[in-house]
């Protein structure tokens, strides 16, 4: 499938190189160089995907990526990074990237990464989902539990979601981690867990915990809600 897809990247040689291959498998691309430029570009032009280098002139990467989904930019956003910038990657997932990619990279991962977050996204159900007293609203990509706004980073609202859109069933680790990080080799064993009680506590479920909104089904998973 064909995509429109925004490259913000200041090194000029890997530039060429993502465009030649973007463009040579059928893509449309929009190349620019420098991060204050590139978050105007998303914010106004409509990119079915956007891959975003991290150590860029004027707005790196980084701040680039909180700008702009701040102000409610959805398009799927693939992090291009050094080999040194893994704290800077474990920020940019909390801030909402979808994916990442470290330099020097094979173009044939690249473009599949690229598919991949781009069908992702268009999977998207936009519809509020409401169970247990929790609605969660995709489109705003806002929480409401007795009334009151729950302020969940990117990641627990996406575990969030995974775990009320199957709600009553067991929501297997492997299916939280596709759909909160999307590559099961890359995240460590006990980063579901971190993520899973701190979505705990801002839903208050540590204050009642014997009749907790995500219950462990110890070896499998999680569970929102009763069965």
């Amino acid at each position: 499938m064909a995509m429109k897809i925004l490259v913000i990247e200041d090194d000029k040689r890997i530039a060429t190189l993502v465009e030649r291959a973007l463009c040579g498998s059928g893509h449309r691309v929009t190349m620019i160089h420098d991060g204050r430029d590139g978050a105007e570009a998303l914010l106004k032009g409509t990119f079915d995907a956007a891959l975003l280098d991290i150590y860029l002139p004027r707005m790196d990467g980084v701040e680039v990526l909180e700008y702009v989904r701040l102000r409610n930019c959805r398009v799927p956003i693939m992090m291009l990074t050094a080999v040194d910038a893994v704290p800077r990657i474990l920020k940019s997932f909390d801030l909402g990237a979808d994916d990442y990619l470290v330099k020097p990279f094979i173009i044939e991962i690249l473009l599949a990464r690229v598919a991949a977050i781009a069908r992702r996204a268009a999977k998207a159900d936009p519809g509020v989902i409401a169970s247990f007293g929790v609605m969660l609203d995709p489109g705003r990509r806002s929480a409401i539990r007795y009334g009151r706004e729950i302020p969940l980073t990117r990641k627990q609202f996406d575990l969030l979601e995974m775990l009320m859109s199957r709600s009553g069933q067991i929501t297997s680790r492997e299916q939280l981690i596709e759909a909160g990080w999307g590559h099961v080799a890359q995240v460590k064993e006990n980063t579901l867990d971190v993520y899973i009680h701190g979505l705990r506590t801002k839903l208050g479920d540590l204050l009642d915990e014997r009749n907790p909104l995500i219950q462990t089904v110890h070896g499998t998973g999680y569970r929102f809600g009763a069965e």
